[in-house]
């Protein structure tokens, strides 16, 4: 703080053993020895505090000073020249020197100033540029020109207005992952290169291919017009041999029809006799099948008439078995009524004063008498019964009989008319194709004796075409008639007069440019390859980048929390547009006294709020 003092801590093991001050600011000569851990450095105002840190990042590199413009104004007044030495630390940890390429245990990084604004480095004793310092440091994870490494007077207040995009950068840069960043942003200048050299090949190949366009037409024109000349001068010796060819075709195709004709002839003349062998055939069985059929009806009738007889009598023996059923039980029914007449009598004999014995006398000889008349009865008709039932079973089964060989005898003859119908369907058929192909032997004869004599007649005019063709060259063999030359003669040399104008340097040109325009498309395609690749290698990186922020900013938080928590705050650090590593930032939340921590800025949170919030979040 302001007035009270300075604190630089270094964690184990140090980097810088001592500072030496010569002729910087306030100071003459100076040295000032660090310990491992904090080192307070404390004084009232004016008293150097400042000034030993500002020396400190001058040596280290760093352009900003918060008290001059110029690292000239640093010098002590009245003097030319002024020197920072910083004594680094270089011994080995863990068997490696930080610094390996000097094997000593101490380093000393020496920056001089002199009052003509000429400034130099030397690392023991040798002059080296600026970048080598800034590399060297660089190596050793140190950033002088960071606010969150070395912190100035009234830089927290400027921490605390930065915007969230430059706060994360500063971040990054503080712990050393700005690497990460430079990688998605290197990648992604590599890719901003391709797709605009993507775009420009993609013009250049728009472009080509309209001229490749164009000299393809005159190069397919060109070649047009060489064939068209060479099919002219095939179409003159083409045509003076179509006519010949022309009647050789067609003798050759009068002789095919005539071999052709013979051969139907010859095979008419077999299916001829081939169909009298199948109508005779077919005539012998329609006399066989109808016979068959005549004997398979008389059949037929007999069976319906045997079914017909057993259905009447089978009709009758139920009659009278129904009849004797009733009789039966009439007759039960009379003695079931007796009995209970004989029974009634009995009884009003038994309450009179008649004698009884006589009449129970009568009444037994009468009840006798009817037991053995129902009996004699009962037993004819079951004696009846008995024959018509045998009879019945009888002609069920006469009648079975007669329907299974009825069923038989309608099968057989079902089988008969089918092939009744078979057979004359072969005679009539048979008898129809005689009568064609008599027809057709007739008018085969008619046109082989109209062939024969038009073979003769080409032949004639054959011999004098040939002679007339042999005087004009050799032969050449075509497929066309002489009217479709003819006709291609006329219309080659019209298109021929069309190409008057077709250079003979539309063939070299063509081959130039589309040598030229296959080249492009070769490096249009491995651009877009390369785009794949670098997009994908962006993609990669934004997420190992977006990884490592995440995990520090998580780091950050809790001990960010942990802190807040000793001076009763509450708050957070978050990561804004994640997705966008141009726009991605962090913003500082903070609450004090149990309020709702909010984004930290100066019209929300008082002064020491926000240094305590910038503070914590340092720490």
């Amino acid at each position: 703080m302001r007035g009270q003092g300075i604190c630089l801590g270094f964690e184990e093991p140090m980097l810088i053993r001592e500072v030496i001050l010569e002729n910087f600011m306030s100071y003459e000569y100076a040295r000032v020895p660090l310990k491992p851990g904090v080192n307070v450095v404390c004084g009232p105002n004016g008293s150097g505090k400042s000034s030993l840190l500002l020396g400190i990042c001058v040596a280290l590199g760093e352009t900003y000073t918060e008290r001059s413009k110029r690292l000239s104004d640093l010098i002590r007044w009245g003097e030319e020249r002024a020197r920072v030495t910083l004594i680094l630390d270089n011994t080995r940890r863990g068997g490696r020197r930080p610094l390996p390429q000097f094997d000593m245990d101490e380093v000393t990084l020496t920056r001089n100033l002199r009052r003509d604004g000429r400034y130099w480095f030397e690392l023991n004793g040798r002059s080296i540029p600026k970048g080598e310092v800034l590399e060297l440091l660089k190596g050793l994870g140190f950033d002088p020109d960071n606010m969150l490494i070395v912190m100035h007077q009234n830089m927290a207040e400027v921490f605390a207005s930065v915007t969230p995009q430059e706060r994360l950068r500063i971040l990054e840069r503080a712990v050393g992952y700005e690497s990460f960043r430079a990688d998605v942003l290197e990648a992604r200048r590599r890719l901003r290169g391709i797709l605009a050299e993507e775009e420009n090949v993609r013009d250049l190949l728009e472009r080509a291919r309209e001229t490749l366009g164009h000299w393809r037409e005159q190069y397919e024109r060109l070649m047009e017009k060489r064939r068209l000349r060479r099919r002219l001068e095939f179409l003159q010796g083409e045509l003076a041999w179509s006519r010949v060819i022309e009647l050789e075709e067609e003798l050759s195709r009068l002789n095919d029809d005539l071999e052709r004709l013979r051969g139907e002839l010859e095979e008419a003349e077999g299916e001829l006799e081939r169909w009298r062998g199948i109508v005779q055939e077919a005539g012998e069985e329609l006399k066989r099948y109808r016979s068959k059929r005549l004997d398979l009806y008389e059949k037929r009738i007999d069976c319906e008439r045997t079914i017909g007889v057993c259905r009447y009598a089978l009709e009758a023996a139920e009659e009278e078995l129904s009849r004797i059923e009733k009789l039966l039980r009439a007759s039960e029914e009379r003695r079931r009524r007796f009995d209970i007449s004989v029974e009634a009598l009995r009884e009003r004999l038994s309450r009179g004063p008649v004698r009884l014995d006589d009449y129970f006398r009568i009444i037994a000889e009468l009840e006798e008498a009817e037991a053995e008349a129902y009996e004699s009865w009962r037993r004819e008709l079951e004696t009846r019964r008995r024959k018509a039932e045998r009879q019945r079973e009888e002609l069920k089964h006469r009648l079975s009989e007669a329907e299974e060989a009825l069923t038989a005898l309608l099968e057989e003859l079902e089988e008969v008319e089918k092939r009744l119908d078979e057979a004359s369907d072969r005679y009539v058929e048979g008898r129809i194709r005689l009568a064609l192909l008599e027809e057709r032997r007739r008018r085969l004869g008619e046109r082989i004796e109209e062939l024969e004599a038009e073979a003769a007649r080409r032949r004639r005019e054959l011999r004098d075409r040939r002679e007339e063709a042999e005087a004009r060259g050799p032969r050449v063999e075509t497929g066309r008639t002489p009217e479709e030359i003819m006709a291609e003669l006329r219309k080659v040399n019209g298109i021929l007069l069309g190409m008057a104008d077709v250079s003979e340097e539309a063939e070299e040109m063509y081959k130039a440019y589309s040598k030229i325009y296959r080249e492009l498309e070769e490096r249009a395609a491995l651009l877009r390859e390369k785009r794949r690749e670098v997009m994908e290698e962006v993609e990669e990186r934004m997420k190992k980048w977006l990884e490592v922020t995440q995990g520090l900013l998580d780091d950050v938080n809790q001990r960010y929390r942990e802190l807040l928590s000793r001076l009763q705050a509450t708050g957070e650090v978050r990561l804004i547009n994640p997705s966008d590593i141009e726009a991605a930032g962090i913003e500082i939340y903070v609450g004090f006294k149990g309020a709702t921590p909010t984004r930290l800025d100066p019209y929300t949170h008082s002064g020491g709020e926000r240094s305590t919030a910038v503070m914590a979040f340092l720490l």
